[in-house]
């Protein structure tokens, strides 16, 4: 049934002419990369010159928003379109589906099993590599993917290759689960994506350009920890920041190969992170099994700021609009209607992002009054699993409210006045967090009644 809808779906989805421009397109993904942790976001320690360059001669939004401060989730949303709270209704009710029929004797067998399953769930939904196709896109995997094999998720080629016992004998099973094969992606070797680019030669192409850097291990290549190791800060920030380095020198290398290939020319560049990190340079993680592995305590897992803003980026050698800078809020699910509207397909009814696209041109303004974001198990202060619990952050130009219902935690912060929330402000503020909880449960309640498949 799903391949009839397919056909129709995706016709109706590349009904614009073909004779429009089909610009190549690459997704950098950052991995556990914090917002304040780059040069072009006034960082004087942290050395990040690629992406320096990228952000000074492209536009960059200071003020964007993963939809997870957990990175498959978020990374769900790039490669659907769909917030992660829509993938984890259907997913669960389909788990729950596959659970009932298993007939696994042994709890580790039906983990595995579960997990394995998991992964077989991307097939469901139609992704972004599958809507570029329809516009004769080749498309390319590297790196943090998640999501099983590389065909799995639609792409045509990719280093995420395998799956099952045989890539368990090799890998954790957090590491099988995340990537497998693809996590050596920029860390050992950029070869894979060299050769689709030489197979691919005029494009149109589309690359998940995604290292699993600055994430752990922290293992950054000795000479640019070097470039930190004598500098008044912790060392667990040497570390991190040298990690951060590491990211940026491989994506230059890349860059530089694009330009060799002259595929660089038609090529728009659009970065972005999938969840934040903190690392104070005074401040020392080390000792900390959760600070040091999350990111400090409003990092990664968190409903701080910290664990969802990123800067976005959009670089291209045909861009007018060169050295803009917006605070204008933006959420990753506008990422992936952009990218629709830059490849010349159609935006699909069910999708709910916006298309920045005339921002980055600099003809229209567009804004969102408000990001919310839900997170399943989120780290809240004194307990990082929050196990069973839900929790949302609602962000506006103002206000940036923490929740979570069940455990009675919320926490208010006046943003313009304390971007880095030190100081907490619901007790005097009681009406505003009311107005704002009741936002929240109308949304979620809407965006659960929403298809997340065409009709």
């Amino acid at each position: 049934m799903k391949n009839i809808v397919v056909t129709i779906f995706l016709f109706l989805i590349s009904c614009r002419s073909l004779d429009e421009s089909t610009p190549n397109i690459v997704l950098i993904i950052g991995d556990d990369h914090g917002w304040p942790y780059y040069g072009f976001m006034e960082n004087d320690i942290v050395e990040t010159p690629v992406l320096d360059k990228l952000a000074n001669e492209g536009v960059l939004f200071k003020n964007g928003h993963v939809t997870s401060s957990v990175c498959r989730p978020s990374l769900r949303t790039l490669l659907t379109g769909i917030y992660p709270i829509q993938f984890d209704n259907y997913l669960d009710s389909m788990k729950t589906n596959f659970v009932s029929r298993d007939t696994s004797k042994s709890d580790l067998k039906k983990d595995l099993s579960l997990a394995m399953y998991e992964h077989q769930i991307i097939k469901d939904f139609f992704t972004l590599p599958e809507m570029l196709r329809t516009r004769n896109y080749k498309s390319f995997e590297g790196g943090k993917y998640w999501e099983g094999t590389y065909e799995m998720g639609g792409f045509d080629d990719g280093m995420s290759d395998r799956l099952g016992v045989d890539l368990l004998k090799d890998y954790h099973i957090l590491l099988a689960m995340a990537g497998g094969d693809g996590l050596k992606f920029a860390r050992e070797t950029q070869k894979p994506v060299y050769n689709f680019l030489d197979k691919v030669n005029n494009g149109p192409f589309f690359i998940w350009y995604a290292p699993m850097l600055p994430h752990t291990p922290f293992d950054p290549p000795s000479d640019l920890l070097e470039i930190y190791q004598d500098m008044d800060i912790s060392e667990s920030a040497k570390i991190y920041y040298a990690m951060c380095t590491w990211f940026d020198r491989s994506l230059g290398e890349f860059i530089n190969y694009l330009d060799k290939n002259k595929q660089l020319e038609n090529t728009i560049l659009i970065y972005v992170n999938d969840n934040g990190w903190e690392q104070d340079p005074q401040i020392d993680y080390t000792n900390s099994l959760e600070f040091s592995t999350l990111g400090g305590p409003k990092g990664k897992k968190s409903l701080y700021d910290f664990g969802f803003k990123t800067p976005i980026i959009f670089n291209y050698s045909w861009l007018k609009n060169k050295g803009a800078i917006y605070d204008n809020l933006v959420s990753t699910v506008d990422i992936f209607t952009t990218i629709l509207d830059y490849a010349g397909v159609n935006k699909p009814a069910y999708l709910q992002g916006l298309s920045i696209r005339p921002l980055v041109e600099g003809s229209k303004n567009i804004s969102r009054k408000k990001i919310i974001n839900y997170v399943k198990n989120p780290r809240v202060p004194g307990d990082p699993w929050s196990n069973d619990s839900t929790g949302f952050s609602y962000r506006s130009d103002r206000w940036h409210l923490l929740w979570v219902p069940d455990r009675n935690f919320v926490e208010l912060y006046d943003i313009k006045a304390d971007p880095y929330e030190t100081n907490e402000i619901s007790s005097s503020n009681i009406d505003t967090v009311e107005v704002i909880k009741e936002e929240i449960v109308f949304w979620n309640e809407e965006v659960l009644k929403r298809d997340i498949f065409p009709n």
